[in-house]
Order: C-alpha cells, then structure tokens, then sequence
C-alpha cells in the first residue's frame, strides 16, 4: 500500500511539473540593411512577459541565405552562458522557413502576413506581433532550467548578413 501511494504521489508530481519560460532579450545585433525589427520584451501583466514590435524583411530572401543557430545555457541564470550540444542544422532560408512550419506552425499561426509555407524566394513583408508569450509547449521538458541564449546567424557565401539574440528564462513550475 505504501508503495502504491508512493507512486502515486510520484506521478501526480511529475505530471503536475511544468517549465515555465519568459522572454528575457530579444535583440537584432547585425543586417540592418536586411531586416528593421522594434520587437521589444516587455511584461504583459504581473504574471507574464511578451515580445511586441515589428519585423520586416527589407530584401527578397533566396537559397544562397544560410541559417546558422547556437546554443548557450547558463545554469545559474548569471549570464555565464556554456556553449550547449544541441543544435539545429545549417540550411538555407528556404528549407529553415520549411522545417519550422513544420514543427512549429502552431505558435505562429496567429501572426499575419508571414510568408507562405513554400515560398522561395522570400519575399519583402513586414510582419506585427502583439503580446506574443513564449510558447513553452514548444521546448522539451527534458531541458534544464536557467537562462537560455539562441544566436541566429544568417550568411551568404560565408558572409554574415544578419544576426539575432534571444535570451529566454526556463525554470521549472508547479503547475498548481
């Protein structure tokens, strides 16, 4: 009996732990003549955190575009961040903007005038987002807590073009 309550209780904690993530930076640090983003983090309410702003693509995007991604991970959360293993592969614009409607159009799917599943090349669209949360539901559970940072590098014939910062917070929650 008391291993069945044991168990139990074993279940209903797991089951009731959840990561609870909040953006913390979202930055364009290169490629200003490609792309103008004001997407800027900001509480929505005492309880959560948004990104609102404005992204627009300047310049029709092509295969030649390749997307690079890094991973850092600060365990502690005091920005000492530790290259982390996980990784997306390089791929060109085209094949990225493919992959993550395939993956992730649920979280977007409420964004007007993206580009269309398919499209290449992409073409010049300015895109607003309004008191978008981060979608937790899109991490893994299995991922650890602290302070995330993703670089996102965009190059053409090993030339950087663009670059983009986001830092983001994971922590684990009671879901109570």
């Amino acid at each position: 009996m008391l291993i069945v309550l044991f168990s139990l209780l074993l279940f209903v904690s797991v089951t009731l732990q959840l990561m609870q993530i909040d953006f913390e930076r979202l930055e364009q640090l290169a490629g200003f003549d490609i792309y103008n983003s004001s997407l800027r983090v900001r509480k929505y309410n005492r309880t959560a955190v948004a990104i609102n702003g404005t992204i627009e693509l300047m310049v029709p995007l092509n295969e030649s575009v390749m997307v690079t991604s890094d991973l850092f991970h600060s365990s502690r959360g005091n920005q000492q961040f530790n290259h982390y293993p996980v990784k997306f592969p390089t791929q060109n614009v085209c094949e990225f903007l493919e992959n993550f409607y395939t993956d992730y159009s649920e979280y977007v799917d409420d964004l007007d005038n993206l580009p269309a599943k398919g499209e290449c090349p992409i073409k010049p669209c300015k895109v607003d987002i309004l008191n978008k949360p981060f979608p937790a539901k899109a991490v893994p559970p299995f991922f650890p807590s602290g302070l995330w940072k993703a670089q996102i590098k965009l190059t053409m014939n090993d030339i950087e073009i663009a670059r983009f910062e986001l830092i983001i917070k994971a922590r684990q929650d009671l879901g109570i």
